[in-house]
């Protein structure tokens, strides 16, 4: 059982290795709030990030399909093209 072969496994994974770096690698035998708020940070950070890469990552080839539309893609394109896919995970 391979937890990266799933997204929801993958996810759960990174968490839980990035909590456990965060309470046992630096500070062994005290809890450093300080330190904990820089780890969220960081992480707060590099999924900010991600989230703008990946829905550039999506946008762009439903932009292409709303295009391609007969008739323009209209006022429901960003429900009909763009919405399902970059919420697919969510």
């Amino acid at each position: 059982m391979n937890p990266l072969t799933s997204i929801k496994g993958t996810i759960t994974l990174g968490f839980v290795l990035a909590l456990v770096a965060a309470l046992v690698l630096p500070s062994i035998g005290r809890f450093n709030i300080p330190e904990l708020t820089v780890w969220l940070h960081v992480i707060s950070g590099i999924t900010w990030v991600g989230l703008l890469y990946y829905f550039n990552f999506v946008q762009v080839p439903a932009m292409g399909e709303a295009l391609a539309d007969e008739g323009g893609p209209g006022p429901a394109a960003i429900g009909k093209y763009i919405a399902p896919r970059a919420l697919l995970w969510f």
